[in-house]
């Protein structure tokens, strides 16, 4: 197995909070070099290089920690919104919380992805409060280890900010995209390759520092760190990407269909109530007439509910209403984007409904 890709591996951490926690193998390589910065950070305040050396180990233990915390209040937000944990995956400079399904909306994603940086701003708050007081008790070695910590977190914080995918910036940036109207994984590619243009960006500028202010540590730091988020962006754009070459027949979802005859009432008592969406196919015996819009439902008097039926509100079959199983799903996304309604019926060979699509709830199953 090649050098690199066994480094990429992971090895189970810990259980904590009933939920799992791996660890790539880089994490040592990253490890080992901040304990050296630490060390050398604080060396003109402590006499013993060994001494050093144990403080910066233990500093950037809390530090990993601190990054935990990070990822773990992604994970407890996104319990609190209905998604379930896989596992937290730690990387060298940050982790990645595994859900088992994505977050239903953009409020749900933006909520999640904000939690992180939100929580690392508390932790510098944190550190900062007991510097002040490590400084009024003339404790100069812990008020610099704090500070230093304090100071990591805030960057972290700021850092994940930055919009690019898988940068907690990247998700909320997503979550946008969604709230635009892109479906998931469009959104995620897009973000992808945002968080690709910013990775090559501290590349660069790594390069740039080290080449012409001669500021070699600086610029390995900056220039490392885009090299991990380049790989990280890499791997997950490599993998949504492959959507351009399923077709529609691998993405549909099954169809809820609306028979035309159906009283609006009976609609809006009885099957609305079961599946909240804001758009059905109006099928009889798998045959599409049309599409029931919830706006269009909206407009028309409560109290003509009884009398009126699906099909004098639906609008009616249109060619760019409705797509084939066979179709390129790049294909079936432009009609959708195009076609007014955000929507598709899928036919199979024969014309009868066998799927439905809509913008931005297009997942691709494993």
């Amino acid at each position: 197995m090649p050098y690199f890709a066994f480094l990429k591996q992971q090895f189970p951490l810990a259980h904590i909070a009933d939920v799992p926690v791996r660890i790539e193998y880089r994490w040592f390589l990253v490890l080992t070099f901040l304990t050296w910065l630490t060390a050398v950070s604080i060396n003109s305040l402590v006499d013993d290089g060994l001494t050093s050396f144990f403080l910066g180990f233990a500093t950037t233990l809390v530090l990993f920690g601190s990054i935990f915390l990070h990822e773990y209040a992604h994970t407890f937000v996104a319990r609190m919104e209905g998604v379930s944990i896989l596992e937290i995956v730690l990387y060298p400079f940050g982790g990645f919380p595994r859900l088992k399904r994505e977050p239903d909306s953009w409020r749900a994603e933006f909520r999640i992805a904000l939690a992180g940086p939100a929580a690392s701003f508390l932790l510098a708050v944190a550190f900062v409060v007991v510097m002040a007081i490590a400084n009024s008790l003339e404790l100069n070695i812990l008020a610099m280890l704090l500070f230093i910590l304090a100071v990591w977190n805030f960057l972290l914080a700021v850092f994940n900010l930055l919009p690019g995918y898988p940068l907690d910036g990247g998700r909320l940036l997503r979550a946008y995209l969604r709230r635009q109207g892109r479906d998931l994984n469009e959104a995620t590619v897009l973000t992808g390759r945002c968080g690709q243009v910013i990775a090559a960006a501290l590349v660069f500028f790594g390069l740039f520092i080290v080449l012409v202010r001669g500021e070699f540590l600086t610029g390995f730091w900056a220039a490392l760190i885009g090299l991990f988020l380049f790989d990280a962006a890499r791997e997950i754009t490599s993998e949504v990407s492959a959507y351009e070459k399923l077709i529609v027949e691998e993405v549909m979802q099954l169809p809820i269909s609306v028979e035309p005859e159906t009283d609006v009432r009976h609609f809006v008592d009885r099957i609305l109530p079961l599946y909240r969406d804001t758009i059905f196919p109006v099928a009889e015996n798998r045959q599409l007439y049309g599409v029931l819009l919830l706006e269009d439902v909206r407009k028309i008097p409560a109290e003509n509910w009884q009398t009126l039926k699906i099909q004098s509100v639906m609008r009616p079959i249109k060619p760019d209403y409705f797509v084939e199983a066979n179709a390129l799903l790049k294909d079936a996304k432009e009609l959708m984007r195009a076609n007014g309604i955000g929507a598709l019926g899928v036919i199979d060979a024969h014309g009868n409904l066998v799927g439905f699509m809509q913008r931005g709830r297009i997942k691709i199953r494993n």
